[in-house]
């Protein structure tokens, strides 16, 4: 039995989009906010299922894909990807979020850090000291 993680969307839509079986998977509609649960996740995905698909209403906007990806590769499957209703999917290759997916994830949240360092810097100290000199 497949599983089928409904993040956003509708399931049967993205069954005839997908050209998949409905009854073949078992369907558990999550939010995006228990994406940033690893523990209740891990739950899921621990269960015994062959596959595990993320479905979602369009997959260009989608801002998870890292997480899911990752979430995937730490399944026990290792099998599965990301589905959505217009038809596109993105198949989980272990190595590609390995060597591409997870360095790209990181140096994000680097930048990120360090234009937070620097708003600060500039803002509160460095803006402060010039008033007043």
């Amino acid at each position: 039995m497949k599983l089928l993680l409904l993040v956003n969307g509708n399931a049967k839509r993205i069954f005839e989009a997908q050209s998949m079986k409905q009854e073949d998977f078992e369907i558990i509609k999550i939010n995006e906010k228990l994406l940033a649960k690893p523990r209740k996740m891990l739950n899921y995905l621990r269960q015994n299922h062959s596959e595990i698909y993320f479905g979602c209403l369009s997959i260009e906007f989608q801002r998870f894909i890292p997480f899911m990806l990752i979430y995937i590769l730490l399944s026990k499957p290792k099998k599965g990807g990301i589905i959505d209703e217009e038809g596109a999917k993105i198949k989980f290759n272990a190595i590609k979020t390995i060597l591409i997916t997870i360095p790209l994830l990181i140096v994000e949240a680097v930048g990120s850090f360090f234009i937070v360092v620097y708003s600060f810097i500039y803002y509160f100290v460095w803006r402060k000291w010039k008033i007043k000199s």
